[in-house]
């Protein structure tokens, strides 16, 4: 039942999600072709500002999603209308705290930019973000519940569909105005259309949840909700400075112009992770379930199985990202936004190394192993911001990625693993490490024949486009056929997959 269930919700969130994603990648194109340059950095820069922002959420999400598990399991009704009434609470407290604090770094913008621009009306700009993030968090609290329980396939579908009638009207906004203004604020009653949907849906599903009654949670329950959100925010604190200082260092250090260049690398890119990510979010409530009702054992092999597809997988996108991510910028957007190659490369670097942290990551969190690695975050973004800021001045972008992914290795890659297997499955990391021990230079490997592959063939830019397609489709997939093909590994991974369940021995 379990495996069911993540797989209808992967197909249907993977289905949504590209598509979603397609109409985004072209709403950007007509951006980028209707506004200046500048109009694209300041977009990158108060996105992440505002994801900063964000980290007032704490990551309460993410533990009050864990504390669901059992008592879904369990059909303790009154225990997650109390959870529901508590995580009501926090998101009403966080929607006003990034307000107010968003509020209070307006007067300071023009000083997070390097030689400014002269876009009339930047703080109006500023305030339309600000407030569409603050709308994001009305009426969403209730999302909790369809994640915990596995049923994000069922709101899915209409975020779709709203996400690209928003994109529909923002299109037609650039064409008939070319007002970044119009475009902005567009995007508000669609995020609160979609947040009162997914409330509505709830209660429709879930109609305890709509009781007069507000049972409270005990102050042990609130005690540990609190301990595991300060261990969160931690966490949050290194993935925030990780993912969203690299465009403020460079807003600051090297200028706006070069913000609208690495957005476009952060939109591709992003277009994959947020797709995966939606897929392991489904991912991380079946682990959650499996962890709660089988047995370690059984937990370490599913490890091992999704371990072995993660690192299939981020080897071939990896592959494709490094060959075909220049020249398809340069053919949609042109050649002046695109990175000479050895920044590229940093940019894919980081992107195997945190998607080859994600099983580890999502067994860790789906076992509640929050407070265990509380410090390493903040290590990891002291890391990053140190090694980012100075080496900006040497290698210029190149230098503010590689603090990114120095900071990831000397802490995420072992640490997040580390914590899994002493806590968590209680048993020896040797063999997780032999085999990474063969992952890592096999990925790099990859990589490399394929991208020498995609350079024998020079014709136009479109041909030499579509060559390295079909070089990045086959090449990768076939060499890693042919080495693990006969492997226990590929083995137990099909019959995982095909005719057996995923987290179970047996069907439900």
């Amino acid at each position: 039942m379990r495996a069911k269930l993540f797989l209808k919700n992967g197909i249907i969130i993977l289905t949504a999600q590209m598509f979603t994603y397609l109409m985004d990648f072209l709403c950007r194109t007509v951006f980028i072709h209707t506004l200046s340059m500048e109009f694209v950095g300041i977009k990158g820069l108060f996105s992440n500002i505002l994801s900063i922002l964000a980290l007032t959420e704490l990551g309460v999400g993410t533990v009050l999603i864990y504390s669901m598990y059992k008592p879904i399991a369990q059909k303790e009704e009154q225990r997650l209308l109390a959870l529901l009434g508590f995580y009501k609470k926090a998101y009403t407290l966080i929607a006003c705290l990034v307000g107010g604090i968003g509020l209070m770094l307006t007067p300071f913008l023009s000083y997070l930019i390097k030689d400014c621009p002269d876009i009339r009306g930047l703080h109006l700009i500023y305030l339309l973000y600000l407030c569409n993030c603050v709308c994001s968090y009305l009426f969403a609290y209730k999302l909790s519940i369809l994640q915990a329980d596995q049923k994000l396939y069922v709101i899915t579908l209409f975020s779709c569909l709203i996400s690209a009638a928003k994109n529909i009207v923002q299109i037609a906004a650039l064409y008939l105005t070319g007002n970044f203004f119009i475009y902005l604020l567009i995007q508000i009653p669609f995020t609160l259309f979609n947040n009162l949907f997914i409330s509505k849906r709830a209660d429709k599903m879930y109609p305890f949840i709509t009781a007069k009654e507000k049972p409270q949670l005990s102050g042990e329950e609130k005690k540990e909700i609190l301990k595991n959100t300060f261990a969160m925010f931690n966490h949050r604190v290194g993935a925030t400075i990780l993912n969203s200082t690299d465009n403020l260092i460079i807003s600051r250090f090297i200028g706006i112009t070069v913000v609208a260049i690495n957005d476009n690398y952060v939109l591709i890119v992003n277009m994959i992770n947020m797709i995966v990510n939606q897929l392991f979010s489904a991912l991380t409530a079946g682990v959650g379930s499996l962890n709660a009702t089988e047995s370690t054992e059984t937990s370490y092999q599913v490890f091992k199985q999704l371990h072995f597809a993660c690192f299939w997988f981020y080897s071939f996108c990896t592959a494709c990202l490094f060959v075909l991510m220049n020249p398809f910028i340069e053919l949609i957007w042109g050649s002046h936004y695109i990175f000479p190659l050895p920044v590229a490369a940093i940019i894919c670097a980081n992107f195997y190394i945190i998607g080859i942290r994600k099983i580890p990551l999502v067994f860790k969190e789906s076992m509640g192993l929050l407070w265990q690695d509380r410090f390493k975050p903040l290590a990891e973004a002291a890391i990053n911001l140190a090694i980012s800021v100075a080496a900006v001045y040497y290698f210029g972008t190149a230098g503010v990625f590689a603090g990114t992914f120095i900071s990831m290795v000397t802490t995420s890659l072992w640490v997040e693993p580390y914590i899994l297997f002493k806590h968590g499955l209680k048993i020896s990391w040797k063999e997780f490490w032999l085999t990474n021990a063969g992952y890592f230079p096999l990925s790099l490997f990859l990589v490399s024949i394929t991208y020498l592959t995609g350079t024998l063939y020079q014709g136009t830019l479109l041909c030499a486009f579509v060559y390295k397609v079909v070089i990045c489709l086959l090449l990768p997939n076939i060499l890693l056929l042919l080495i693990f093909g006969r492997t226990r590994e590929f083995k137990d991974l099909l019959s995982a997959i095909i005719p057996r369940n995923v987290f179970s021995k047996k069907e439900s």
